[in-house]
């Protein structure tokens, strides 16, 4: 599910940036949720793996280190919530 929710707003992020319109925010969710998504499958395979999923030889480790990088780079989570909450939610800029 979560696979699927960053997928379909990517598609709505392209779909609006092929014609021409705003897709901020659309672009920032799709990256949200693709990041979070990512997250919880690399943890998830870690989780499986029990102790091999920190052993070199596996891979797992290292995809977990990658997967990570999605929340931080090159936009951080927190500055995505940012701006939801500033151009979404119309909240006070908070930084």
């Amino acid at each position: 599910a979560d696979m699927r929710a960053a997928e379909l707003m990517t598609r709505e992020a392209a779909r609006l940036f092929d014609a021409g319109e705003a897709c901020g925010t659309e672009a920032n969710l799709a990256k949200l949720l693709a990041s979070e998504a990512s997250w919880r499958a690399g943890d998830t395979c870690v989780q499986t793996h029990g102790g091999y999923g920190f052993a070199k030889e596996y891979d797992i480790e290292r995809k977990l280190r990658e997967t990570r990088l999605y929340q931080v780079a090159p936009i951080s989570t927190n500055l995505i919530l940012s701006y939801v909450g500033e151009h979404v939610l119309k909240m006070p800029r908070s930084f």
